[in-house]
C-alpha cells in the first residue's frame, strides 16, 4: 500500500495517468495504458526512481542537448564571464554533434566517438577538451537546476594533454627584447607585461580612471580581469615609468593606457603583437621560439626568484589558484644547478652528520 499522500492513478481519456509528489510538486503524467495493473506497476516503477533521486518528469525529459547548453550561455552571460564569445565559438560543433538528442540520452561511448572523430579532423587536444569541458558545464548546471533538467551527469572522460608551455625569459633577455622593439607603444606594452606577468587581455583592458595618480597605483576594475575580480597594483620604478611615458602619449578621447595606431587610426588597442615579438626576440639575439604569453610565465618566475612571496606575485599576476602558479613558476636547469650547488656546501660543513 502506498503511503497517504503519495499519490496514484486516476483515467483519462481510456488512458492511465500518474499523479505523485516530486520535490514539492506535484507531477501528472501519462503511463500509456489502458491497463490498470500495468499502470500500477509503471507507477511502483516512478516512485522507486523518485525516492532513490532518479526520477525525472516530463518536462525534463524533454530537454535537449541543446537546452542545456542553451542554459549554460544564460547563465555565463549572467554572471559575466569574459569568456563567452569563445565559449559560442566552441559550443557549435558539440550542437551540430549532440545538440538534437534529449539529455538523457547522452552516453559516455557518444561522447568518446566524437572526440576521436574532432581529433582525426586535426583538432588540437585542448580544444577538443574545451568543448568537452564546457558540455560537461551544461550537465552538471542543468543538475543543480530547481528543478533539476537531467536525474545524473553522464561521465565525459577528457583527453589527457601535456600542453604547459616551457617558454621562459631571463631578466636580461627580457631586457634586451623591450629594446629590440621597434614600435615605442608596442614596447611599452611589453614592458609592462614582462614586469607585472598580467595577462595581455587585461593589460590592453586598462583605462586612465583605473590609474591614480595621486596614490601612485592601478585598480584593475573586475570587468577587465579575466576572474572577474579587480585587484591593485602599486606603481613603482619601471612601472611609474611606463605610466609617465604613457601620458605624454595619451590621445584625446582615447581612454586606454596602452594603445597604437592601426589601419591610419590612432588610439587603437594593442592586439596581435606576434611578428613585432618575433622580429625584437631574432634581434635580441633569442633563437628558441617563444610566444608574446611567455612573458607572463617569465615575469612570475623572476618575481619569485627576486625574493617576491608567492602571494604577492599571485596578486600581481592575477592568478587565483595555486595549480596554475605552479604551473607557470617553472625551474630551470640553473635553477637545480644552484640547489645541487648548496646541498653539496651544506654537505661539506657537516650537515651530512645530521
Amino acid at each position: 500500500m502506498a503511503a497517504y499522500g503519495d499519490g496514484g492513478i486516476y483515467l483519462k481519456r481510456g488512458i492511465y495517468y500518474a499523479r505523485l509528489w516530486h520535490n514539492g510538486r506535484k507531477i501528472r503524467e501519462s503511463l500509456r495504458t489502458a491497463d490498470e495493473k500495468l499502470a500500477r506497476r509503471r507507477l511502483a516503477v516512478l516512485r522507486k526512481q523518485r525516492d532513490r533521486g532518479a526520477y525525472q518528469d516530463p518536462t525534463s525529459r524533454r530537454a535537449t542537448v541543446d537546452d542545456l547548453l542553451d542554459d549554460l550561455l544564460v547563465h555565463l552571460e549572467a554572471n559575466g564571464a569574459a569568456s563567452l564569445p569563445r565559449a559560442r565559438s566552441h559550443l557549435k560543433p558539440v550542437r551540430e554533434e549532440f545538440g538534437h538528442l534529449a539529455a538523457r540520452a547522452l552516453e559516455t561511448a557518444g561522447v568518446e566517438r566524437a572526440a576521436r572523430a574532432w581529433r582525426r579532423a586535426g583538432k588540437a587536444p585542448a580544444t577538443v577538451n574545451r568543448r568537452l569541458e564546457l558540455l560537461r558545464e551544461a550537465y552538471n548546471l542543468a543538475a543543480r537546476r530547481t528543478p533539476p533538467k537531467v536525474a545524473a551527469v553522464p561521465y565525459i572522460p577528457l583527453l589527457r594533454v601535456q600542453n604547459a608551455r616551457q617558454g621562459f625569459l631571463s631578466a636580461a633577455e627580457l631586457g634586451r627584447l623591450v629594446k629590440a622593439i621597434r614600435n615605442a607603444d608596442v614596447r611599452d606594452f611589453v614592458e609592462w607585461g614582462s614586469w607585472t606577468g598580467m595577462r595581455p587581455g587585461e593589460t590592453r583592458k586598462i583605462t586612465w580612471p583605473m590609474v591614480d595618480l595621486q596614490a601612485r597605483t592601478l585598480a584593475l576594475d573586475p570587468r577587465a580581469a579575466k576572474t572577474r575580480k579587480g585587484r591593485v597594483i602599486a606603481l613603482e620604478g619601471p612601472l611609474w615609468d611606463l605610466v609617465q611615458r604613457r601620458l605624454k602619449r595619451r590621445r584625446l578621447g582615447c581612454q586606454l593606457v596602452f594603445h597604437r595606431d592601426a589601419k591610419g587610426m590612432s588610439g587603437q588597442p594593442v592586439r596581435d603583437i606576434r611578428k613585432a615579438f618575433a622580429s625584437a626576440a631574432k634581434a635580441a639575439g633569442i633563437r628558441r621560439a617563444l610566444l608574446p604569453y611567455d612573458l607572463r610565465r617569465s615575469a612570475l618566475r623572476n618575481m619569485i626568484r627576486a625574493g617576491t612571496h608567492e602571494t604577492v606575485a599571485m596578486a600581481i599576476s592575477g592568478h587565483r589558484t595555486r595549480s596554475t602558479f605552479d604551473r607557470y613558476n617553472i625551474t630551470s636547469a640553473e635553477d637545480t644547478r644552484a640547489a645541487i650547488a648548496q646541498t653539496v656546501e651544506w654537505a661539506k660543513k657537516g650537515g651530512a652528520k645530521h
